[in-house]
C-alpha cells in the first residue's frame, strides 16, 4: 500500500542552538531583492530535495518510492511510498516525516 508523505527538516530543540539563533542579528529584508532571496531559497530546496533522494538511494527505498516532487521554494518534499520508506525518514535525525492528511469527501 502506498502513502503520501511529507518530508521537512528536523528543527534542533536544543537550548544553545535557541541561544545562538537569538544572538544572530537577522539581515533587514528590504537590502535584498525579491530575486535574490528566491533563488537562495530554491537553491535550499533543491539541496533538501537532493539530501532527501540521496538518503533514499542509500537505503535502497527507491523501489519502494511511487512519485516524488520536484525542488521547490521550500525545503520539503512529498513523496508517495510505502509505510517502509516513511518508518525509515522517521528514524533519520535530519528530517522530520509524517503521513499527509487523507480526506474522504463524500458527495
Amino acid at each position: 500500500m502506498f502513502i503520501e508523505i511529507i518530508v521537512l527538516p528536523r528543527e534542533e530543540q536544543s537550548p544553545n542552538r535557541r541561544a545562538a539563533k537569538a544572538s544572530k542579528a537577522p539581515q533587514p529584508l528590504e537590502k535584498r531583492g525579491r530575486a535574490e532571496l528566491a533563488q537562495v531559497w530554491r537553491e535550499e530546496g533543491k539541496a533538501f530535495h537532493g539530501a532527501v533522494l540521496e538518503f533514499i538511494k542509500a537505503q535502497h527505498l527507491l523501489g519502494a518510492v511511487k512519485w516524488m516532487s520536484e525542488p521547490g521554494l521550500l525545503p520539503q518534499v512529498t513523496l508517495v511510498a510505502s509505510d517502509r520508506v516513511l518508518e525509515k525518514l522517521q528514524a533519520e535525525p535530519r528530517f522530520a516525516a509524517g503521513r499527509s492528511l487523507s480526506m474522504n469527501l463524500q458527495t
